[in-house]
């Protein structure tokens, strides 16, 4: 599901039951065509009513360990430490910023 290299990041910065969230979280947009909040917290497999799973998803994308700062900088850091670039090469990266209604939205590849 995800590369082994952001599962360690990911199980350093959440908790386990954090991390389980993130797992199911990253399952269900696989699958889901529509990704709103509301369409999340309707299949997510919660026993709890969905109100309750709506907060709870929304706390989750929110929590600082998801930010820039703590989790994608450190992948990016792990990127260029196992990219086996050569002397006389480069690596790019690709980064992109967008406004998304009210978010920011921050893409790198």
């Amino acid at each position: 599901m995800l590369p082994k290299f952001y599962t360690s990041c990911f199980e350093n910065l959440l908790t386990p039951a954090q991390y389980k969230m993130l797992q199911i979280l990253v399952i269900l947009l696989q699958f889901q065509k529509t990704v709103t909040i509301e369409k999340l917290a309707t299949v997510f497999p919660q026993p709890i009513r969905f109100e309750s799973r709506r907060r709870s998803i929304q706390r989750f994308l929110l929590l600082p360990q998801l930010s820039i700062q703590y989790l994608w900088f450190p992948l990016l850091k792990r990127w260029v430490k196992n990219s086996r670039i050569t002397k006389g090469k480069r690596l790019v990266f690709a980064i992109d910023r967008t406004q998304w209604k009210q978010q920011n939205v921050f893409v790198i590849s």
